[in-house]
């Protein structure tokens, strides 16, 4: 079918419109699909042919008060996010390349005073969400004309608002002047109530490309057929065979 590419492809070509390209995964908690990080991995790989160097993450914890990085070195944990093996190898192979990693989640101090349902409400989640496009706009503008890579959970680097919650990739897109390529990872990843019926009727229809791109493939949102043509918040969709959710452990 017309369109459908290997994840290379789509995000060379991502890097040839913008400086900034915007990518996820799918998590919930610490479970996570895997494949959305390997996926990861391969986008790393050809950004490089790209030209690109750094690579920013929402996961990472950083250096210092006020400094995102340079992070050089594979970070050392032992529990959460960054202990589990496929993103230490999807990091790992950024640092192979001798890319740059940096930290743009917000900053967030909780002392005995702050209160528990702040952390739980929307103000503090677009709070967040501003705080990471901020981040994000101060990395681009400390090297200018530098391309760069964002990893984010989820849909955080979506384009638009979503009623009351106003994600990251609405924000970096007002607060910078770019208009970051956005790649969506997690269109048919089951986050456990099973595929929906449009799902199993695109996996069905795709199965011949999926199987000739390696179970996954990606294609730009204004090529892509119904219904993933109208997520006009992203640039580029990535389908899968591989859809499920992993236990932290496993």
């Amino acid at each position: 079918m017309e369109g459908w590419r290997p994840v290379e492809d789509v995000i060379r070509w991502g890097f040839a419109q913008q400086p900034v390209v915007m990518a996820n995964e799918a998590h919930n908690g610490l479970a996570r699909s895997v494949r959305t990080r390997v996926i990861g991995a391969r986008m790393i790989r050809a950004a490089h042919q790209a030209g690109v160097r750094r690579l920013a993450m929402e996961a990472l914890y950083w250096p210092a008060k006020d400094v995102p990085g340079p992070i050089t070195t594979l970070p050392d944990h032992e529990h959460g996010y960054l202990a589990q093996p496929e993103m230490r190898t999807m990091i790992g192979t950024a640092l192979d390349l001798g890319w740059t990693l940096w930290a743009y989640e917000a900053e967030i101090r909780v002392t005995p005073e702050t209160d528990p349902d702040w952390l739980r409400s929307m103000e503090f989640t677009n709070w967040r969400e501003r705080e990471q496009a901020a981040n994000l706009c101060r990395l681009v503008d400390a090297a200018p004309g530098e391309p760069m890579m964002v990893w984010c959970g989820n849909s955080h680097a979506s384009k638009h608002e979503g009623g009351e919650w106003v994600p990251m990739g609405w924000h970096f897109r007002e607060m910078s002047s770019i208009d970051p390529f956005v790649i969506d990872q997690t269109v048919t990843v089951d986050f456990g109530d099973g595929p929906r019926p449009w799902e199993r009727d695109l996996l069905g229809s795709l199965a011949d490309v999926l199987a000739a791109y390696g179970g996954t493939a990606a294609i730009r949102r204004e090529q892509a057929p119904p219904p993933l043509d109208q997520r006009d918040y992203v640039d580029a969709v990535v389908v899968s065979t591989d859809n499920a959710l992993t236990e932290d452990g496993a």
